[in-house]
């Protein structure tokens, strides 16, 4: 069993942190101590060729982190929403924007919504070297990497999935953007399957919130513990918080700080996790 790297690539909400019209103290604040206090729009990578969502930060993404999507086979997308998905990104993949093309089309996932973007974008997607799938909650796919992703229901907007990935016996829970999971997801995450990495969306960061739609500190505490009651979530698991936003309240040191007693880490822009 080989060693699974996920790479997280972007780790704030839709406008980014600092978010660009913004002088908030918090995006202020973020501006003077930079570092991990700043946030490009959320996406990941796992071992380079296994891309989740495409958004405008996406070339930023790979360029600051000294990678290229050359590699990648699999791209598969959470949700329909812009700082998730810019079809328009996407074209680099054929001449003459690459000289290297893939050589085999790259397989796309998507929910409706998506699908619904893509083939506007690019109706005859072989000639950008792109093959379209649908994905549908709760039923899994294998993906050309002989991946198991099963997709599931978020809390979020019509059709928002989060994503249950598997490689080669190492698993990643993609949990966000999602409020409280809804029953039918909890159950599919208690069918034994241990999570060696869970991320959860921390958008509302310190704030009192519902925790629908998005989540807060107390949220992603909240679902960690049914996690681990169903067995999902284990000592061993590395349980993240992602996808923060300055209306959040707390920058990365306070974050840090709050979620200790949790033992939950604070994810950053660049931060490779390696199960």
């Amino acid at each position: 069993m080989g060693v699974m790297e996920l790479l997280l690539l972007g780790t704030a909400a839709a406008e980014g942190w600092p978010a660009p019209y913004c002088v908030c103290p918090y995006c202020e604040e973020a501006r003077r101590r930079g570092g991990p206090n700043l946030r490009a729009r959320s996406g990941a990578l796992i071992d380079d060729d296994l891309k989740i969502d495409h958004s405008a930060d996406t070339v930023l993404h790979m360029q600051r982190c000294g990678r290229s999507l050359a590699r990648v086979r699999t791209l598969v997308f959470t949700h329909q929403h812009s700082d998730h998905i810019i079809p328009l990104e996407m074209q680099w993949a054929a001449p003459p924007f690459t000289q290297t093309p893939p050589a085999e089309p790259i397989a796309v996932y998507g929910n409706e919504q998506v699908m619904e973007l893509l083939r506007t974008a690019f109706p005859e997607p072989a000639k950008k070297n792109l093959d379209f799938h649908l994905i549908k909650p709760l039923e899994p796919i294998t993906t050309v990497t002989e991946d198991t992703i099963l997709p599931m229901p978020a809390d979020h907007v019509q059709g928002a999935l989060v994503l249950r990935i598997t490689r080669q016996g190492k698993t990643v829970f993609y949990g966000h953007d999602s409020g409280f999971y809804p029953e039918a997801t909890l159950d599919a995450l208690s069918d034994g399957t241990l999570l060696d990495i869970a991320l959860m969306d921390c958008t509302n960061g310190g704030q009192e919130t519902s925790n629908r739609g998005h989540m807060g500190i107390s949220g992603v505490a909240q679902m960690t513990e049914e996690l681990r009651k169903r067995g999902a979530i284990t000592d061993a698991t590395r349980v993240i918080a992602t996808h923060f936003s300055h209306n959040g309240g707390l920058l990365h040191e306070e974050l840090v700080h709050a979620f200790l007693p949790h033992n939950i880490e604070v994810a950053y822009d660049g931060m490779v996790v390696k199960v």
